[in-house]
């Protein structure tokens, strides 16, 4: 019965993606499809930061060298003993004569909504708007509050840029993380996406908040997904570049989730004699997408897709390295969520230097980590077994 259902859901996804492939080459056709070129290209200058704490002295430093402009679109913002640093440089850049414009989520950072902080900035000069708001009738509430903005983009003075997966807060201390800062004309891209973005924020209809871009000279490319089948942008770009990978394939995600079509194109990938590897953390900060996680190893394992779990801390990297020429450095998770409904970005990354750099850094995570093989694994407990039975029917949602 449950390949039956499986078989069914593949073939109705395959025909909503050919569908939105359909309506992205209208768009091309009659000239709607937005195309921003930069033809002014400057070689690319960039440096990652792998922990939280690295992640944070980077953007405080970035903040401080401002001089005119500070943007930021950020999913979770707590007012607690970090976000209270962050909160007051943010005002004294303010204060200084710095334009801050903040986009945060509404359920991410709902704390910073309801705080004390949240008066001060805005006295302060800082401009800051709520992504969906759960509230009925509220200006800016979307019809499904399901739809989160889970991106993470800084923008300092229009000319460098600084995105991954590092979020705000306390509770992320001391976490594996992958965060990038770059100077190059991607930066371009990713200020007229942050400009859209703002201009949307309070409008009804912002489902159409993916854009993707042709990668630069030095090939890095900033690119966004809305919850909209043809705004998947982030999505399809890894799908097609796994289906094409003929060497490797390294993705690294702190939730592992994947839906019909990404568990489809690992296996064949794996049947192709590609390398396929996926690096988790051993233990979430989501004990239930933890479980659900686990529903899927037995099907993968026994195909050829390898599994390690990563030993020291939470692991909320989200990158992806194919190949020799194809990177991702981003906000997606691997998990149905983040796949489907989020609004999410990435830096795709063909600049074969920047693919080594991450490919290093995965080989370093790889040697902190445990393989998990399919005997070992049929070898787990009867209770953990039962967990994942219970958890399996709503795994689609998490």
């Amino acid at each position: 019965m449950r390949k039956v259902i499986e078989k069914i859901t593949g073939v109705a996804e395959h025909a909503a993606h050919k569908v939105a492939h359909v309506a992205h080459k209208i768009k091309k056709v009659v000239g709607l499809e937005p195309r921003y070129e930069f033809i002014d290209e400057a070689p690319t200058t960039w440096s990652f930061a792998t922990t939280t704490e690295d992640s944070w002295r980077m953007l405080q430093k970035a903040f401080n060298e401002a001089r005119e402009s500070i943007y930021i679109e950020q999913f979770l913002f707590f007012p607690d003993t970090i976000g209270q640093q962050f909160i007051e440089l943010l005002i004294k850049k303010a204060r200084a004569g710095v334009h801050v414009k903040i986009i945060v989520d509404s359920v991410g950072s709902f704390p910073l909504g309801r705080s004390m902080y949240l008066e001060k900035m805005e006295e302060a000069g800082i401009k800051i708007k709520f992504f969906n708001w759960m509230l009925p009738f509220s200006k800016n509430s979307k019809k499904l509050w399901y739809f989160r903005n889970h991106r993470r983009l800084f923008i300092i003075d229009r000319s460098v840029l600084l995105t991954g997966g590092t979020c705000i807060g306390s509770q992320m201390t001391e976490w594996r993380e992958t965060q990038i800062q770059l100077e190059g004309p991607a930066v371009q891209q990713a200020v007229k996406v942050f400009d859209q973005t703002w201009k949307k924020v309070y409008k009804k209809r912002t489902l159409n908040l993916g854009i993707q871009y042709k990668s630069g000279i030095d090939g890095f490319s900033y690119i966004t997904q809305a919850p909209l089948p043809s705004e998947r942008h982030v999505y399809y770009r890894l799908i097609d570049a796994i289906r094409s990978a003929k060497k490797r394939v390294w993705l690294t995600t702190p939730y592992f989730l994947p839906d019909n079509r990404l568990e489809r194109v690992l296996v064949l990938a794996a049947k192709r004699k590609v390398d396929v590897r996926i690096l988790t953390p051993k233990e979430t900060n989501h004990i239930l997408v933890n479980t659900g996680s686990h529903t899927y190893y037995d099907h993968l394992l026994q195909r050829g897709v390898k599994i390690f779990n990563y030993l020291p801390c939470m692991l909320h990297s989200k990158t992806a390295v194919i190949d020799d020429e194809w990177a991702m450095v981003g906000t997606m998770n691997l998990d149905n969520i983040s796949l489907r409904y989020n609004f999410e970005s990435a830096l795709i990354i063909s600049n074969s230097l920047c693919v080594s750099e991450l490919a290093e850094h995965f080989e370093y995570d790889l040697r902190k980590s445990e393989e998990i093989t399919l005997a070992e694994w049929r070898e787990r407990p009867l209770l953990h077994k039962i967990k994942e039975a219970i958890v399996w029917p709503i795994r689609k949602f998490l």
